[in-house]
Protein backbone atom coordinates (compact mmCIF):
# COMPACT_ATOMS: atom_id res chain seq x y z
CA UNK A 1 0.00 0.00 0.00
CA UNK A 2 1.32 3.35 -1.04
CA UNK A 3 1.63 7.10 -0.84
CA UNK A 4 -0.13 10.15 -0.08
CA UNK A 5 -3.68 8.44 -0.78
CA UNK A 6 -3.21 4.73 0.41
CA UNK A 7 -7.09 4.14 0.48
CA UNK A 8 -6.52 4.28 -4.05
CA UNK A 9 -4.13 1.47 -4.04
CA UNK A 10 -3.43 -1.64 -1.95
CA UNK A 11 -1.99 -4.89 -0.87
CA UNK A 12 -5.62 -6.33 -0.97
CA UNK A 13 -4.97 -9.08 -3.38
CA UNK A 14 -1.75 -10.26 -1.89
CA UNK A 15 -3.44 -10.28 1.92
CA UNK A 16 -5.53 -13.48 0.20
CA UNK A 17 -4.46 -16.88 1.21
CA UNK A 18 -2.45 -18.50 -1.30
CA UNK A 19 -4.87 -20.78 -3.02
CA UNK A 20 -7.36 -18.01 -3.03
CA UNK A 21 -5.53 -15.45 -4.25
CA UNK A 22 -4.22 -18.14 -7.60
CA UNK A 23 -7.81 -18.78 -8.28
CA UNK A 24 -8.79 -15.09 -8.31
CA UNK A 25 -6.13 -13.99 -10.79
CA UNK A 26 -6.77 -16.96 -12.82
CA UNK A 27 -9.91 -16.17 -13.44
CA UNK A 28 -8.98 -12.39 -14.57
CA UNK A 29 -8.09 -11.10 -17.92
CA UNK A 30 -4.18 -10.27 -18.27
CA UNK A 31 -3.89 -6.95 -19.88
CA UNK A 32 -0.62 -4.87 -21.28
CA UNK A 33 -0.81 -0.88 -21.47
CA UNK A 34 2.21 1.37 -22.81
CA UNK A 35 3.84 3.85 -20.21
CA UNK A 36 1.54 6.73 -20.39
CA UNK A 37 -1.47 5.22 -21.26
CA UNK A 38 -4.70 6.04 -19.59
CA UNK A 39 -5.86 2.84 -17.54
CA UNK A 40 -9.10 4.37 -15.89
CA UNK A 41 -10.18 7.65 -15.70
CA UNK A 42 -12.21 9.92 -12.66
CA UNK A 43 -16.11 9.44 -13.08
CA UNK A 44 -15.75 6.41 -14.95
CA UNK A 45 -17.81 3.25 -13.76
CA UNK A 46 -16.23 0.95 -12.32
CA UNK A 47 -16.75 -2.47 -13.97
CA UNK A 48 -13.63 -4.42 -12.45
CA UNK A 49 -10.69 -3.61 -10.59
CA UNK A 50 -7.04 -4.32 -11.41
CA UNK A 51 -4.20 -6.39 -10.14
CA UNK A 52 -0.42 -4.83 -11.00
CA UNK A 53 1.30 -8.22 -12.22
CA UNK A 54 4.29 -6.23 -13.48
CA UNK A 55 5.80 -2.56 -14.03
CA UNK A 56 3.79 0.69 -12.45
CA UNK A 57 0.95 2.47 -12.54
CA UNK A 58 0.04 6.23 -11.16
CA UNK A 59 -2.41 6.87 -9.59
CA UNK A 60 -3.77 10.75 -8.89
CA UNK A 61 -6.06 13.28 -10.55
CA UNK A 62 -5.63 15.34 -13.60
CA UNK A 63 -6.62 19.30 -12.94
CA UNK A 64 -8.24 22.11 -15.07
CA UNK A 65 -4.65 22.59 -16.38
CA UNK A 66 -4.04 19.23 -17.55
CA UNK A 67 -1.60 18.28 -14.82
CA UNK A 68 -1.42 15.33 -13.03
CA UNK A 69 -1.53 15.33 -8.95
CA UNK A 70 0.41 12.33 -7.65
CA UNK A 71 -1.36 10.80 -4.99
CA UNK A 72 0.60 6.99 -5.58
CA UNK A 73 3.09 5.18 -7.57
CA UNK A 74 2.41 1.81 -7.53
CA UNK A 75 3.85 -1.63 -8.21
CA UNK A 76 4.20 -5.19 -8.56
CA UNK A 77 1.68 -6.78 -6.20
CA UNK A 78 -1.09 -3.70 -5.83
CA UNK A 79 -4.58 -3.37 -6.76
CA UNK A 80 -6.35 -0.10 -7.41
CA UNK A 81 -10.09 0.55 -8.29
CA UNK A 82 -11.38 -2.24 -5.85
CA UNK A 83 -13.12 0.12 -3.49
CA UNK A 84 -15.46 1.82 -6.17
CA UNK A 85 -16.09 -1.43 -8.03
CA UNK A 86 -17.31 -2.94 -4.95
CA UNK A 87 -18.83 -0.15 -3.99
CA UNK A 88 -20.38 0.72 -7.10
CA UNK A 89 -19.43 4.87 -7.52
CA UNK A 90 -17.89 6.63 -9.96
CA UNK A 91 -14.07 6.48 -10.13
CA UNK A 92 -12.73 8.82 -7.90
CA UNK A 93 -8.99 8.93 -8.97
CA UNK A 94 -7.15 8.87 -12.90
CA UNK A 95 -5.01 5.82 -13.55
CA UNK A 96 -1.75 6.34 -15.54
CA UNK A 97 0.76 3.74 -17.15
CA UNK A 98 4.21 4.65 -15.12
CA UNK A 99 5.81 2.30 -17.20
CA UNK A 100 4.96 -0.69 -19.70
CA UNK A 101 3.20 -2.58 -17.27
CA UNK A 102 0.75 -5.92 -17.34
CA UNK A 103 -2.55 -6.13 -15.28
CA UNK A 104 -5.05 -8.55 -14.45
CA UNK A 105 -8.43 -6.84 -14.81
CA UNK A 106 -11.02 -8.96 -12.02
CA UNK A 107 -14.62 -7.88 -12.90
CA UNK A 108 -17.85 -9.15 -11.89
CA UNK A 109 -17.95 -12.75 -13.90
CA UNK A 110 -14.32 -12.93 -12.64
CA UNK A 111 -14.98 -12.05 -9.05
CA UNK A 112 -19.21 -13.80 -8.52
CA UNK A 113 -17.17 -16.96 -10.15
CA UNK A 114 -14.68 -17.28 -7.21
CA UNK A 115 -17.63 -16.73 -4.89
CA UNK A 116 -19.75 -19.41 -6.14
CA UNK A 117 -16.95 -21.52 -5.39
CA UNK A 118 -16.74 -21.19 -1.47
CA UNK A 119 -19.18 -19.52 0.72
CA UNK A 120 -16.38 -18.63 2.88
CA UNK A 121 -14.74 -16.04 -0.02
CA UNK A 122 -17.50 -13.52 0.57
CA UNK A 123 -16.86 -13.20 4.09
CA UNK A 124 -13.03 -13.31 3.46
CA UNK A 125 -13.19 -10.38 0.76
CA UNK A 126 -15.32 -8.19 3.14
CA UNK A 127 -12.38 -9.27 6.31
CA UNK A 128 -9.58 -8.60 4.02
CA UNK A 129 -10.91 -5.18 2.27
CA UNK A 130 -11.61 -3.87 6.10
CA UNK A 131 -8.27 -4.74 7.25
CA UNK A 132 -6.76 -2.80 3.55
CA UNK A 133 -8.80 0.61 4.87
CA UNK A 134 -7.74 0.05 8.28
CA UNK A 135 -3.82 -0.16 7.49
CA UNK A 136 -4.39 2.59 5.08
CA UNK A 137 -6.00 5.18 8.35
CA UNK A 138 -2.98 4.05 10.50
CA UNK A 139 -0.56 4.80 8.05
CA UNK A 140 -2.08 8.46 7.63
CA UNK A 141 -1.71 8.52 11.19
CA UNK A 142 1.59 7.78 11.31
CA UNK A 143 2.64 10.10 8.51
CA UNK A 144 1.34 12.86 9.95
CA UNK A 145 4.46 13.05 13.01
CA UNK A 146 7.00 11.99 10.05
CA UNK A 147 9.96 14.49 9.16
CA UNK A 148 10.44 14.43 5.41
CA UNK A 149 13.63 11.95 5.28
CA UNK A 150 11.42 9.69 6.87
CA UNK A 151 8.55 10.38 4.75
CA UNK A 152 10.63 10.27 1.65
CA UNK A 153 12.04 6.51 3.43
CA UNK A 154 8.54 5.42 3.99
CA UNK A 155 7.52 6.05 0.62
CA UNK A 156 10.72 4.09 -1.49
CA UNK A 157 10.23 1.15 0.94
CA UNK A 158 6.16 1.05 0.02
CA UNK A 159 7.31 1.26 -3.81
CA UNK A 160 10.24 -1.21 -3.02
CA UNK A 161 7.89 -3.51 -1.12
CA UNK A 162 9.26 -6.83 -0.05
CA UNK A 163 12.04 -6.76 -2.93
CA UNK A 164 15.90 -7.34 -1.90
CA UNK A 165 18.63 -4.35 -1.29
CA UNK A 166 19.71 -3.79 -4.29
CA UNK A 167 16.44 -3.21 -6.08
CA UNK A 168 16.30 -0.27 -8.73
CA UNK A 169 12.63 1.62 -8.14
CA UNK A 170 11.89 3.48 -11.50
CA UNK A 171 10.47 7.03 -10.21
CA UNK A 172 11.34 10.31 -11.14
CA UNK A 173 12.56 12.95 -8.09
CA UNK A 174 9.62 14.96 -8.77
CA UNK A 175 7.29 11.87 -8.92
CA UNK A 176 8.98 11.35 -5.29
CA UNK A 177 8.11 15.24 -4.88
CA UNK A 178 4.76 15.08 -5.40
CA UNK A 179 4.34 11.17 -3.47
CA UNK A 180 5.81 12.82 -0.05
CA UNK A 181 3.94 16.27 -0.88
CA UNK A 182 6.86 18.77 -0.43
CA UNK A 183 9.10 20.50 -3.12
CA UNK A 184 11.42 19.64 -5.15
CA UNK A 185 14.11 21.33 -3.52
CA UNK A 186 13.06 19.79 -0.12
CA UNK A 187 12.65 16.39 -1.54
CA UNK A 188 16.62 16.45 -3.51
CA UNK A 189 17.68 17.55 0.47
CA UNK A 190 16.26 14.51 1.84
CA UNK A 191 17.24 12.17 -1.07
CA UNK A 192 21.25 13.44 -0.55
CA UNK A 193 20.81 12.93 3.12
CA UNK A 194 19.92 8.94 2.46
CA UNK A 195 22.38 8.84 0.05
CA UNK A 196 25.08 9.80 2.22
CA UNK A 197 23.84 7.66 4.75
CA UNK A 198 24.16 4.77 2.43
CA UNK A 199 20.88 3.76 2.24
CA UNK A 200 19.93 4.46 -1.69
CA UNK A 201 21.59 5.74 -4.90
CA UNK A 202 19.84 8.12 -7.01
CA UNK A 203 20.05 7.63 -10.66
CA UNK A 204 18.47 9.40 -13.94
CA UNK A 205 14.57 8.50 -13.20
CA UNK A 206 15.31 5.52 -10.75
CA UNK A 207 16.69 5.39 -6.97
CA UNK A 208 18.42 2.14 -6.19
CA UNK A 209 17.59 0.95 -2.34
CA UNK A 210 21.04 0.07 -0.85
CA UNK A 211 20.01 -0.44 2.79
CA UNK A 212 16.54 -1.65 3.97
CA UNK A 213 17.10 -2.03 7.08
CA UNK A 214 18.43 1.41 7.71
CA UNK A 215 15.50 3.00 6.13
CA UNK A 216 12.54 1.13 8.10
CA UNK A 217 14.23 2.22 11.43
CA UNK A 218 14.67 6.04 10.46
CA UNK A 219 10.68 5.24 9.50
CA UNK A 220 10.75 3.74 12.79
CA UNK A 221 12.52 6.70 14.66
Amino acid sequence: MNSASPIAATGFVMALPAGVRADLLAHGQARYFDKGQIIQQRGDTAREFWYVESGSVQIGRYGIDGRLTLFALIGAGDTFGELAFLGEFPRTVDAIAGSDCRLIRIGDSELQSLMDSDPAVTRLLLKTMALTVQQAFNLIESSRSLSVPQRLAQALLQLCGDRQDGTEIMVTQQDLADLVGVSRVSLGKALTGLQEAGMVEPGYGCVTIRDGTALRDMVAG
